[in-house]
Protein backbone atom coordinates (compact mmCIF):
# COMPACT_ATOMS: atom_id res chain seq x y z
CA UNK A 1 0.00 0.00 0.00
CA UNK A 2 1.86 3.32 -1.22
CA UNK A 3 1.46 6.45 1.54
CA UNK A 4 -0.57 9.00 0.44
CA UNK A 5 0.62 12.60 0.54
CA UNK A 6 -1.76 15.40 1.64
CA UNK A 7 -2.22 16.98 -1.30
CA UNK A 8 -3.68 13.54 -2.51
CA UNK A 9 -6.54 14.00 -0.40
CA UNK A 10 -9.25 15.36 -1.76
CA UNK A 11 -10.70 17.85 0.54
CA UNK A 12 -13.80 17.08 2.74
CA UNK A 13 -15.73 19.20 4.59
CA UNK A 14 -16.54 18.59 8.11
CA UNK A 15 -19.77 18.86 10.13
CA UNK A 16 -19.21 19.42 13.58
CA UNK A 17 -16.53 20.57 15.86
CA UNK A 18 -14.53 23.47 15.41
CA UNK A 19 -10.96 21.17 15.28
CA UNK A 20 -13.05 18.33 13.15
CA UNK A 21 -14.63 15.37 13.68
CA UNK A 22 -18.52 14.87 13.73
CA UNK A 23 -19.90 16.10 17.13
CA UNK A 24 -21.30 13.29 19.65
CA UNK A 25 -24.95 12.96 19.79
CA UNK A 26 -26.08 13.89 23.18
CA UNK A 27 -27.54 11.62 24.96
CA UNK A 28 -30.82 11.78 26.04
CA UNK A 29 -31.34 13.37 29.72
CA UNK A 30 -32.82 11.02 32.78
CA UNK A 31 -35.78 10.80 33.75
CA UNK A 32 -38.33 10.19 36.45
CA UNK A 33 -36.07 10.48 40.03
CA UNK A 34 -32.91 10.55 38.73
CA UNK A 35 -34.13 13.44 36.15
CA UNK A 36 -34.62 15.56 39.16
CA UNK A 37 -31.47 14.70 40.35
CA UNK A 38 -29.82 15.62 37.52
CA UNK A 39 -31.76 18.92 37.81
CA UNK A 40 -30.69 19.33 41.28
CA UNK A 41 -26.81 18.90 40.45
CA UNK A 42 -26.83 21.56 37.57
CA UNK A 43 -28.37 23.78 39.67
CA UNK A 44 -26.06 23.78 42.50
CA UNK A 45 -23.21 23.46 40.35
CA UNK A 46 -24.18 26.70 38.55
CA UNK A 47 -24.36 28.86 41.87
CA UNK A 48 -21.84 31.34 42.33
CA UNK A 49 -19.59 30.24 45.18
CA UNK A 50 -16.69 32.55 45.58
CA UNK A 51 -19.06 35.21 45.60
CA UNK A 52 -21.22 33.47 48.15
CA UNK A 53 -18.06 32.85 50.01
CA UNK A 54 -17.01 36.62 50.56
CA UNK A 55 -20.42 37.51 50.86
CA UNK A 56 -20.43 35.48 54.25
CA UNK A 57 -16.86 36.38 54.99
CA UNK A 58 -17.88 39.81 55.11
CA UNK A 59 -21.25 38.79 57.34
CA UNK A 60 -19.01 37.00 59.95
CA UNK A 61 -16.45 39.95 60.12
CA UNK A 62 -19.04 42.28 60.52
CA UNK A 63 -21.19 40.44 62.91
CA UNK A 64 -17.36 39.80 65.26
CA UNK A 65 -16.30 43.06 64.88
CA UNK A 66 -19.48 44.50 66.34
CA UNK A 67 -19.49 42.71 68.95
CA UNK A 68 -15.87 42.92 69.56
CA UNK A 69 -16.75 47.00 69.88
CA UNK A 70 -19.50 46.38 72.45
CA UNK A 71 -17.47 44.08 74.67
CA UNK A 72 -14.66 46.25 73.99
CA UNK A 73 -13.57 46.93 77.68
CA UNK A 74 -13.75 43.01 78.43
CA UNK A 75 -11.85 42.36 75.32
CA UNK A 76 -9.37 44.98 76.38
CA UNK A 77 -8.90 43.91 79.70
CA UNK A 78 -8.71 40.29 78.48
CA UNK A 79 -5.78 41.77 76.09
CA UNK A 80 -4.05 43.32 79.02
CA UNK A 81 -4.28 40.34 81.04
CA UNK A 82 -2.62 38.12 78.80
CA UNK A 83 -0.03 40.58 78.04
CA UNK A 84 1.06 41.55 81.18
CA UNK A 85 1.11 37.39 82.05
CA UNK A 86 3.51 36.42 79.16
CA UNK A 87 5.61 39.72 79.39
CA UNK A 88 5.20 39.41 83.42
CA UNK A 89 4.88 43.26 83.01
CA UNK A 90 2.71 43.52 86.77
CA UNK A 91 3.59 45.33 89.77
CA UNK A 92 5.54 43.47 92.51
CA UNK A 93 7.39 47.00 93.71
CA UNK A 94 6.16 51.01 94.59
CA UNK A 95 9.22 52.82 95.57
CA UNK A 96 8.28 56.26 96.61
CA UNK A 97 10.33 59.28 97.49
CA UNK A 98 9.98 62.85 98.45
CA UNK A 99 6.83 61.84 100.56
CA UNK A 100 7.14 63.52 104.26
CA UNK A 101 3.47 64.51 104.79
CA UNK A 102 1.20 62.81 102.44
CA UNK A 103 0.21 59.53 103.31
CA UNK A 104 0.88 56.17 101.56
CA UNK A 105 -2.83 55.37 100.93
CA UNK A 106 -3.71 58.75 99.71
CA UNK A 107 -0.74 58.01 97.49
CA UNK A 108 -1.94 54.60 96.38
CA UNK A 109 -4.98 55.72 95.54
CA UNK A 110 -4.18 57.85 93.39
CA UNK A 111 -1.56 55.83 91.51
CA UNK A 112 -4.32 53.42 91.02
CA UNK A 113 -2.44 50.62 91.33
CA UNK A 114 -2.06 47.57 93.85
CA UNK A 115 0.21 44.41 93.81
CA UNK A 116 0.21 42.17 91.25
CA UNK A 117 -1.37 44.39 88.97
CA UNK A 118 -0.66 44.84 85.24
CA UNK A 119 1.78 47.57 84.03
CA UNK A 120 0.20 46.87 80.32
CA UNK A 121 -1.71 50.25 79.67
CA UNK A 122 -1.14 52.18 82.45
CA UNK A 123 -1.47 55.69 82.26
CA UNK A 124 1.50 57.27 84.03
CA UNK A 125 0.30 60.93 83.42
CA UNK A 126 -2.81 60.48 84.47
CA UNK A 127 -1.46 58.84 87.45
CA UNK A 128 0.56 61.62 87.74
CA UNK A 129 -2.22 64.02 87.76
CA UNK A 130 -4.82 62.41 90.04
CA UNK A 131 -1.36 62.64 92.50
CA UNK A 132 -1.06 66.33 92.20
CA UNK A 133 -4.33 66.76 93.10
CA UNK A 134 -3.39 65.70 96.49
CA UNK A 135 -3.16 68.30 99.26
CA UNK A 136 0.38 68.46 100.07
CA UNK A 137 1.93 67.60 96.37
CA UNK A 138 3.18 70.82 94.86
CA UNK A 139 4.68 68.31 91.95
CA UNK A 140 4.89 64.28 90.92
CA UNK A 141 6.60 61.95 89.07
CA UNK A 142 5.26 58.44 88.29
CA UNK A 143 7.93 56.24 85.73
CA UNK A 144 6.88 52.74 84.81
CA UNK A 145 10.21 50.56 85.30
CA UNK A 146 9.41 47.61 83.43
CA UNK A 147 9.06 44.61 83.85
CA UNK A 148 7.89 45.21 87.57
CA UNK A 149 8.62 48.40 89.31
CA UNK A 150 6.67 51.67 89.01
CA UNK A 151 9.02 55.01 91.04
CA UNK A 152 6.96 57.57 92.12
CA UNK A 153 8.70 60.94 93.69
CA UNK A 154 6.78 63.84 94.66
CA UNK A 155 7.64 67.10 95.70
CA UNK A 156 5.45 68.59 98.41
CA UNK A 157 4.84 72.14 99.95
CA UNK A 158 6.82 73.28 102.75
CA UNK A 159 5.01 74.53 105.80
CA UNK A 160 5.87 77.96 107.11
CA UNK A 161 3.10 78.67 109.42
CA UNK A 162 -0.07 78.54 110.61
CA UNK A 163 -2.67 81.03 109.63
CA UNK A 164 -5.88 81.80 111.49
CA UNK A 165 -8.83 81.99 108.94
CA UNK A 166 -12.41 81.96 108.82
CA UNK A 167 -12.73 80.35 112.19
CA UNK A 168 -9.67 77.45 111.27
CA UNK A 169 -6.29 77.40 111.58
CA UNK A 170 -4.70 76.73 108.15
CA UNK A 171 -1.29 75.06 107.40
CA UNK A 172 0.33 77.71 104.71
CA UNK A 173 3.25 77.82 102.34
CA UNK A 174 5.97 80.45 101.61
CA UNK A 175 3.10 82.31 98.78
CA UNK A 176 0.73 81.70 101.53
CA UNK A 177 -1.43 79.02 100.04
CA UNK A 178 -3.50 76.93 102.58
CA UNK A 179 -2.30 73.54 102.38
CA UNK A 180 -4.51 71.58 104.61
CA UNK A 181 -6.83 72.45 108.09
CA UNK A 182 -4.39 71.64 111.14
CA UNK A 183 -7.37 70.01 112.83
CA UNK A 184 -5.49 67.54 115.21
CA UNK A 185 -2.43 70.82 116.14
CA UNK A 186 -0.35 68.66 114.49
CA UNK A 187 1.95 71.60 113.17
CA UNK A 188 1.52 73.54 117.08
CA UNK A 189 5.65 74.36 116.58
CA UNK A 190 4.76 76.94 113.53
CA UNK A 191 3.93 80.37 114.36
CA UNK A 192 0.53 81.50 113.94
CA UNK A 193 -0.02 84.16 111.75
CA UNK A 194 -3.45 86.47 112.44
CA UNK A 195 -4.61 89.49 110.40
CA UNK A 196 -5.94 90.68 107.09
CA UNK A 197 -3.56 89.72 103.86
CA UNK A 198 -1.06 87.85 106.56
CA UNK A 199 -0.68 85.22 104.23
CA UNK A 200 0.05 87.33 101.29
CA UNK A 201 2.87 89.21 103.27
CA UNK A 202 3.97 86.13 105.47
CA UNK A 203 7.19 85.19 102.58
CA UNK A 204 8.80 88.72 103.38
CA UNK A 205 8.82 88.37 106.73
CA UNK A 206 9.89 85.20 106.71
CA UNK A 207 12.23 85.80 104.43
CA UNK A 208 14.05 88.16 106.63
CA UNK A 209 13.87 85.70 109.90
CA UNK A 210 15.88 83.07 107.90
CA UNK A 211 18.57 85.10 108.55
CA UNK A 212 18.29 85.32 112.30
CA UNK A 213 17.66 81.99 113.57
CA UNK A 214 17.56 83.28 117.15
CA UNK A 215 14.61 85.63 116.04
CA UNK A 216 12.97 82.74 114.58
CA UNK A 217 13.30 80.23 116.90
CA UNK A 218 11.79 82.00 119.37
CA UNK A 219 9.19 83.41 117.79
CA UNK A 220 5.16 82.57 118.51
CA UNK A 221 2.93 85.00 116.68
CA UNK A 222 3.13 87.44 114.14
CA UNK A 223 -0.11 89.94 113.21
CA UNK A 224 -0.30 91.99 110.02
CA UNK A 225 -1.46 95.01 111.68
CA UNK A 226 -3.51 97.66 109.79
CA UNK A 227 -2.24 95.78 106.49
CA UNK A 228 0.99 97.69 106.79
CA UNK A 229 3.32 96.35 109.39
CA UNK A 230 3.98 93.36 111.81
CA UNK A 231 3.47 92.77 115.51
CA UNK A 232 6.04 89.67 116.65
CA UNK A 233 5.03 87.82 120.02
CA UNK A 234 7.93 85.76 121.13
CA UNK A 235 7.78 82.67 123.05
CA UNK A 236 8.29 84.68 126.27
CA UNK A 237 5.54 87.15 125.93
CA UNK A 238 7.51 89.56 124.71
CA UNK A 239 6.05 91.79 121.52
CA UNK A 240 8.35 93.67 119.13
CA UNK A 241 6.40 96.01 117.00
CA UNK A 242 8.34 96.50 113.57
CA UNK A 243 7.96 99.01 111.62
CA UNK A 244 5.97 99.81 107.86
CA UNK A 245 8.50 99.30 104.68
CA UNK A 246 10.12 102.64 103.80
CA UNK A 247 12.95 103.82 101.95
CA UNK A 248 14.85 104.57 104.42
CA UNK A 249 13.50 102.42 107.43
CA UNK A 250 12.19 99.07 107.13
CA UNK A 251 12.29 94.91 107.75
CA UNK A 252 15.62 95.08 106.50
CA UNK A 253 17.31 97.53 108.83
CA UNK A 254 14.83 96.36 111.84
CA UNK A 255 15.96 92.83 111.90
CA UNK A 256 19.56 93.55 112.30
CA UNK A 257 18.76 96.14 115.13
CA UNK A 258 16.21 93.66 117.09
CA UNK A 259 19.25 90.75 116.51
CA UNK A 260 21.39 92.97 118.20
CA UNK A 261 19.17 93.74 121.28
CA UNK A 262 19.00 90.48 121.84
CA UNK A 263 22.24 89.57 121.82
CA UNK A 264 23.79 92.43 123.66
CA UNK A 265 20.90 92.80 126.11
CA UNK A 266 18.58 89.46 125.55
CA UNK A 267 14.81 91.48 125.10
CA UNK A 268 13.69 88.42 123.97
CA UNK A 269 13.79 86.69 128.14
CA UNK A 270 11.77 89.24 129.25
CA UNK A 271 8.29 88.09 130.85
CA UNK A 272 6.18 90.85 128.89
CA UNK A 273 6.96 94.24 127.94
CA UNK A 274 7.37 95.94 124.11
CA UNK A 275 10.49 96.67 122.27
CA UNK A 276 9.61 99.02 119.77
CA UNK A 277 10.88 99.45 117.02
CA UNK A 278 8.55 100.99 114.61
CA UNK A 279 11.19 104.79 115.04
CA UNK A 280 13.97 104.75 112.80
CA UNK A 281 15.96 107.28 115.08
CA UNK A 282 15.00 105.26 118.16
CA UNK A 283 14.17 102.28 120.23
CA UNK A 284 11.44 102.26 122.85
CA UNK A 285 11.38 99.68 125.29
CA UNK A 286 8.21 99.39 127.95
CA UNK A 287 8.93 97.00 130.48
CA UNK A 288 6.20 95.36 132.70
CA UNK A 289 6.42 96.76 136.60
CA UNK A 290 7.87 93.42 138.22
CA UNK A 291 10.86 93.35 135.61
CA UNK A 292 13.32 92.95 138.32
CA UNK A 293 17.00 93.08 137.89
CA UNK A 294 17.83 91.59 134.21
CA UNK A 295 20.62 92.54 131.58
CA UNK A 296 17.70 94.85 129.66
CA UNK A 297 18.24 97.09 132.74
CA UNK A 298 21.71 97.24 133.49
CA UNK A 299 23.97 100.02 132.20
CA UNK A 300 26.26 99.51 129.69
Amino acid sequence: MSVRKPADVPPVEMMGTLFGGVRPKEPEAPKGFYGLLAAVERRLVAWPWRRIGKGALALVLAVGGYALWHNRAVAGEFVTAYVAQATGAVVERIVVSGAVYTGKDDLQSALGLTRGDSLVGFDAGSARARIEQLPWVRLASVDRMLPDRVNVTVYEHVPLARLVMDGEIWVINKDGRRIVADTNNAFAGLPLLKGDGAAEQAGELFMHLANWPQLLGQLREAEWVGERRWDLRFVSGVVVQLPEDSRTFGLEQAMPLLAKLEEARHVLTLNAGEVDLRLADRVVLRLPEDVGQTPVTNRL
